[in-house]
């Protein structure tokens, strides 16, 4: 299974972190910690593996993306390909 960002998110970069706005929510999200950082590692898609070893090259202490990308999936910022 890969993780892709959903083509429908608007969103920035800014110097608190990336700040998206999902389709058909009002409210954009600030995304900090784990989260931030796996949103700017999907500039393709990538499996969870992937993912992983990516965000560990930004952040040593990142082991386990899972949670991260369980609520940007929740969240509707990332689509899960087959």
């Amino acid at each position: 299974m890969r993780y892709a960002r959903n083509p429908r998110v608007l969103w920035r970069s800014t110097s608190r972190g990336p700040v998206l706005l999902a389709p058909d929510h009002d409210e954009p999200e600030l995304l900090g910690g784990q989260a931030a950082v796996v949103w700017e590692v999907l500039d393709e898609p990538l499996t969870a593996a992937e993912i992983a070893t990516a965000a560990r090259v930004v952040i040593a202490e990142a082991d386990d993306a899972g949670g991260a990308l369980d609520e940007l999936v929740r969240l509707g910022l990332v689509a899960v390909q087959p």
